[in-house]
Formats: structure tokens, sequence, C-alpha cells
């Protein structure tokens, strides 16, 4: 095997982080059209907040993951992903913490539990787009919401100032269609 393709480059760094406590995901579970990990973000709600995730079945009467889904997608469209993992949001008469940060002490245990169930996963090649066939080398998600994208280059083949161009012109920040209009 070639050393310095960028596949080994991937190889390597997925298996450094699923060494240190990452998930590694399949692209098959990434959602296009809500740019969302959903397994992710459903379960680590259900298992650390299941009294809010009752609010939720109830104000929806039912199933309330598919409104859920599209209600933080607008949200990541409009606040960003950090805003959502630091404030959590509303829905119904449901609040919802969608990270928990390490705690700075370990006085309250349930905080403690609820970051030690925190899913960080990395996915290589993941196809983004609902026009086209177009992937990222890697993406990394906390609980199902993506936070980095990395666009690998082995300096063998390619520089970084490729990866910047790569970004800049066949991967516009936005498909032609907006999203919402899909959901």
């Amino acid at each position: 095997m070639n050393k310095h393709l960028e596949k080994t480059f991937e190889q390597e760094l997925v298996a450094h982080l699923t060494n240190h406590g990452w998930l590694e995901g399949d692209d098959a579970h990434y959602d296009r059209a809500l740019a969302l990990y959903p397994d992710d973000l459903i379960g680590w709600l259900q298992e650390t907040q299941p009294q809010e995730w009752e609010k939720l079945s109830k104000w929806h009467q039912g199933d309330p993951t598919q409104p859920l889904l599209k209600r933080i997608t607008k949200l990541l469209d409009e606040e960003g992903p950090l805003q959502l993992l630091r404030n959590g949001c509303k829905d119904g008469n449901a609040r919802l913490s969608l990270c928990q940060f390490k705690p700075s002490h370990g006085f309250n245990p349930q905080l403690s539990q609820h970051y030690a169930q925190v899913r960080c996963r990395v996915v290589r090649q993941v196809h983004y787009s609902l026009h086209n066939q177009n992937s990222i080398d890697l993406v990394l998600f906390v609980n199902g919401i993506p936070i980095a994208t990395l666009e690998l280059k082995t300096d063998f083949t390619q520089s970084v100032h490729d990866a910047i161009r790569q970004y800049q012109n066949p991967r516009l920040p936005k498909d032609p269609t907006p999203r919402q209009e899909e959901l």
C-alpha cells in the first residue's frame, strides 16, 4: 500500500480518533437532506433526557423524530452548530440539551454521566449533496451534529492550497436548491 495516498491518511486519522474514544461512522447513516447523523442525535436525546423526549412525544402526538430533526436542521442554518451545542433548543414544551461539555468538577454525577454519553463520531467520504456524488474526506460530528469537515492532502500529491481551492470551487457553501425547500 502506498503510504502517501489520501486514503491512507484518512485511515490513520480515523484509527487515531477511534483509539481515543471516537466512534467510526458510515456515510449511509448520514442524512444529506438534513445534514445530520440522526441516529446519534436522537439516541443521545432519548438516553440523556427521557422526560423531555416524553414531552416531545405528547406535543407531536406520537413520534417526534422527524419534526425535531427538521427543526434542528433549521436552527443549524440560522444559528450554527456551536450555538446549538452550547445552548440547546426548545421544541414545543420541551427544553433539549444537545451536548454535555466536560463538567469542571464531579459534584453532579448526572452531568458526568451525560458527558460520558456524548457521541463523537468521525465519518469518511461523506456524500453531502442531494444533487451529485461529491464527498468530503472526513466529517466530525458531536451527537449527530456536524462540527468540522476535513479535506485531506498529502505533501506528495497536493498542497493545502489545493484543499482550499476544492472548498471554494466545486463545493459551494450551499447547493443550488435551498435545503428547507426539500424538507
